[in-house]
């Protein structure tokens, strides 16, 4: 079978409104040169559409005509780069997800490791921001702690006090090792704030603390969150007020 049957074989076999890329095809690595040929003779006949540079799917057909990918089969995409995972929710619609603002925006923000930009498809636009952090399946969950965490202060129909109580009981689902890999990411990639703030959350849990996360704030550093000393009466301790 020669690559250009083998390639169109694979197109045929992927269902109308997947989004693909080259990756799909393992005869892309030893031959990408006959593959893209393959390809864009797809394009070109019109049963190929070209989402983006290279990015491509075949369009569904509806009574009003072609049916482009729904908007989850769009986000699912831009969450990977070569098929690999390369990004993970976050801004309003994480807070959305997690349960801290009723607000579902119309942008969704993917923090990842490519440039900063948006795409808009119609139905839903995506802006790519930088991520803190590399990105990768097993720090994700972290990560979006400690974005919900940065950004206690600006999440909409929200207090401070709400997105530490929400977060605390995400942290108690984390296992040990979790933990321990929390703390060091917002060492290394997070603000002192944060770092104040996951301390009191852990704190609070009576999960132990890493010394290098005690030891990342300075003594003489304040910060204001407004929260309730009552609430929290292990604010102190972190400098948070």
């Amino acid at each position: 079978m020669n690559i250009a049957t083998a390639v169109n074989r694979k197109i045929d076999r992927i269902p109308a409104g997947r989004i693909f890329g080259y990756e799909a095809f393992p005869e892309f690595r030893d031959a990408p040169d006959a593959v893209l040929r393959a390809v864009c003779r797809r394009v070109d006949s019109g049963s190929l559409k070209r989402l983006r540079r290279g990015r491509f799917y075949k369009a569904g057909q509806g009574i009003l005509g072609e049916i482009p990918p729904g908007d989850a089969e769009l986000l699912k995409d831009a969450l990977y780069l070569n098929g690999r995972r390369d990004g993970y929710i976050t801004g309003p619609a994480l807070y959305n997800r997690m349960g801290l603002t009723t607000q579902s925006p119309k942008t969704i923000t993917i923090a990842s490791g490519r440039a900063p930009q948006t795409k808009d498809f119609g139905t839903i636009r995506i802006k790519f921001v930088p991520s803190r952090a590399p990105v990768s399946n097993s720090t994700i969950e972290m990560q979006e702690i400690l974005d919900a965490l940065r950004a206690a202060r600006n999440v909409p129909d929200a207090s401070v006090g709400t997105v530490m109580n929400a977060l605390t009981n995400r942290l108690t689902r984390l296992s040990s090792g979790e933990l321990r890999k929390l703390q060091k990411l917002a060492v290394e990639y997070y603000n002192a704030g944060t770092r104040a703030l996951l301390g009191l959350l852990m704190t609070t849990n009576e999960q132990p603390v890493l010394p290098m996360l005690r030891d990342s704030i300075n003594p003489s550093s304040r910060f204001s969150f407004g929260l309730e000393p009552n609430e929290w009466p292990q604010a102190r301790a972190w400098n948070v007020r």
